[in-house]
């Protein structure tokens, strides 16, 4: 699993983010640890059949591959818009085969496959939004489907201005139907729009849509590379907080 870059904190801050209105979040591994509450449903349910629990990292890493592969597939056209549930259902009976893993009943399989309403927000996270919330609206907008936002929301404390869903359009992020649609549905200018991910591809296509970016580091979910230019990077929300600090209007 990729570790992720060590921001420069030398780049970023209010001075860049002057005119910022609102902030667009990223949620699952942005906001939510996916990758690490996933592992540990896996190495819960492993554990309760007397399978090793270190086995559980490979299937989380094998099952979040193959559900990229899906949505690469909805998102090219390749295959028909189905839900966030179902695709990660099907990702990981895939992974599963592949693994060659079995020994779970069809009970515990079905209750892993909806692991993606279940995701703990990392430690940072629900200050953060709310500290933010006083200076800027705060939108979220995630793959994940309406029925997962708001479970992972409840169960995490997490409060937002508005929730938007790829769902909404039968698509899926980097597509730039969804980033359209919050610019669209809100009307906002993406000049004063500022899309915060930890994952570079999904800031590359917000940028491609005119959307200012911020990259924040969060471990285990990929690495900037270093022609990057995002236009603030952050070690966290918190860290993010204080770099805006004083932009808001």
């Amino acid at each position: 699993m990729a570790v992720s870059r060590t921001p420069d904190r030398s780049r970023g801050g209010s001075v860049v983010a002057a005119g910022i209105k609102t902030l667009v979040f990223d949620v699952l591994g942005t906001v939510v640890d996916e990758n690490g509450s996933i592992t540990a449903e896996i190495a819960t349910a492993f554990a309760d059949v007397g399978m090793d629990p270190a086995g559980a990292l490979g299937l989380c890493e094998a099952w979040s591959r193959q559900l990229t592969v899906l949505i690469d597939r909805v998102v090219a056209g390749e295959e028909p818009w189905r839900s966030n549930d179902d695709l990660r259902r099907a990702a990981l009976h895939d992974s599963m085969q592949a693994l060659e893993v079995d020994g779970l009943s069809a009970a515990t399989l079905e209750d892993l496959a909806l692991a993606g309403h279940r995701p703990r927000p990392w430690p940072d996270s629900p200050a953060a939004l709310r500290h933010l919330a006083g200076s800027f609206r705060v939108v979220a907008l995630s793959n994940a489907d309406f029925a997962q936002l708001v479970d992972m929301f409840a169960g995490g404390n997490l409060v937002w201005h508005c929730v938007l869903s790829a769902e909404l359009v039968k698509s899926y992020k980097p597509d730039p139907v969804v980033y359209r649609l919050v610019l669209d549905l809100l009307d906002l200018d993406p000049r004063n729009t500022l899309m915060v991910a930890a994952h570079r591809w999904d800031l590359l296509a917000a940028a491609g849509q005119g959307l200012r970016t911020a990259y924040v580091s969060r471990l285990g979910e990929g690495v900037a590379a270093q022609g990057d230019e995002f236009d603030i990077y952050a070690d966290g929300l918190a860290d993010l907080a204080e770099r805006l600090a004083g932009s808001g209007s």
